[in-house]
């Protein structure tokens, strides 16, 4: 890829991230603000993942396979905002940073069959002739009919309650390291009707490496398709976000819910997933509650490095944080929290990868 047409790739990036952030609007955050939290790591992390990236090209990987370590095509997107800043707060060059972001983006341009800053409102992972497949083969339920309705309902719930368990396990923007939402994908529905399907899938429910004391959950994996009619329009984001008008169940013509590769008909079942997914969070948010500060910034930087597990597994490394990053969260006092939230103008500058640090702040 040409240098022109990496500037035009950063500002397309960047261009959706600001989008991304008005559509998610004021965010609860986590007990710590990132900005006390990257010290600790950041430059560490970006030391080494960007060591890693020439040995994964070394060993014959391609940028498609480097993307392919990502939990997801989206985490690859949401975790270049910490990355960035870490690349430039340990020194690494203009160059070793391009090479960085704009081999994760020529991955990802293989990788989906849409525009990869979704800058059309759409985030497709699948070619237009698979939707149509998927759709004509998935076992789908009718939502027009008294109980078809009641499982819909049952399973928008649990998709519910299963986001809400990967929001309190990944810390905020996070949530694509277990989960993805890709579509919307004009399809034909069982019904003969032209139909919109969006896909949720929820593919590492509930790590225990990292929250070992939570019960383990009642399924993995969850699967939710849905297909609606045109009385509503939907779009998608770079972090994940699903934007509608109405209530989903408006629009909703037919749903089709798989657990752990099992296809879910029972309005019970599906119920009862849901509550035991709800009391995990509850007593996950105990447990957040109950750490100190240092544990909670811990949790915070393990969850980034658990992120990339895969990347330091085909490097031949635990996927854990190395020794000095413990040593500065044990040793080195924690920042306090920022005056003030910067302006998108000046988080625009910290993410771009182009832009140095500017020298009056080191």
């Amino acid at each position: 890829m040409t240098e022109p047409t990496i500037g035009l790739s950063v500002d397309a990036f960047l261009e959706s991230v600001r989008t991304a952030f008005d559509n998610a609007g004021q965010i609860v955050p986590w007990p710590l603000h990132v900005a006390r939290i990257a010290p600790y790591y950041s430059d560490v992390e970006a030391v080494d993942l960007v060591r890693r990236l020439h040995t994964l090209r070394a060993k014959g990987l391609g940028p498609a396979e480097i993307v392919a370590l990502y939990p997801s095509a989206s985490s690859a997107k949401s975790l270049m905002l910490d990355l960035v800043p870490g690349m430039k707060d340990a020194g690494l060059p203009v160059a070793e940073r391009l090479d960085f972001v704009d081999t994760v983006f020529a991955g990802l341009a293989e990788r989906e069959s849409g525009d990869v800053f979704c800058r059309d409102g759409t985030h497709r992972l699948l070619t237009d002739g698979e939707a149509s497949e998927f759709a004509r083969t998935a076992r789908w339920w009718d939502a027009t009919t008294v109980d078809g309705r009641e499982l819909a309902q049952a399973a928008f719930a649990l998709s519910g309650a299963a986001q809400s368990l990967v929001w309190s396990l990944h810390f905020y923007g996070w949530t694509d390291i277990s989960f993805v939402i890709h579509g919307p994908y004009q399809v034909t529905g069982p019904d003969g009707w032209s139909r919109v399907l969006v896909v949720r899938d929820f593919f590492d429910i509930s790590p225990g490496v990292l929250w070992p004391q939570l019960p383990v959950p009642p399924c993995r994996t969850i699967r939710l398709s849905t297909l609606h009619d045109d009385t509503d329009e939907f779009s998608i984001d770079i972090f994940n976000h699903l934007l509608h008008r109405n209530a989903l169940l408006a629009s909703t013509t037919a749903t089709s819910l798989d657990v752990d590769g099992a296809t879910v008909a029972d309005v019970s079942a599906a119920r009862a997933m849901s509550d035991a997914i709800v009391s995990i969070v509850r007593q996950q948010k105990k447990v957040v509650d109950g750490l100190s500060v240092r544990e909670l910034a811990t949790k915070f930087v393990e969850s980034r490095y658990y992120a990339f597990r895969d990347w330091r597994a085909a490097t031949g490394d635990s996927w854990r944080p190395p020794e000095e990053v413990y040593r500065r969260l044990r040793d080195v006092p924690l920042p306090p929290d920022p005056s003030s939230e910067p302006s998108w103008d000046e988080l625009r500058d910290i993410f771009d990868p182009r832009l140095d640090w500017p020298a009056t702040t080191g």
